[in-house]
């Protein structure tokens, strides 16, 4: 895997531990957020905690 998988398994890692993609490109040493965005996915599970939860009446 090497370096890039490593940097990319602690970014997933940090994604997952709720981590903003800035603190995450912060901790990268990235110097721009679109460095960062690569770490970006779908999070399937979140999604669906947002989509199961009461908007209290929002419209």
């Amino acid at each position: 895997m090497g370096p890039h998988g490593l940097r990319h398994a602690c970014a997933t890692h940090l994604v997952a531990q709720g981590l903003s993609l800035k603190e995450i490109g912060d901790h990268l040493g990235h110097r721009s957020a679109f460095a960062t965005r690569t770490y970006a996915r779908v999070d399937l599970a979140g999604l669906r905690e947002v989509g199961a939860s009461d908007l209290g009446g929002l419209a």
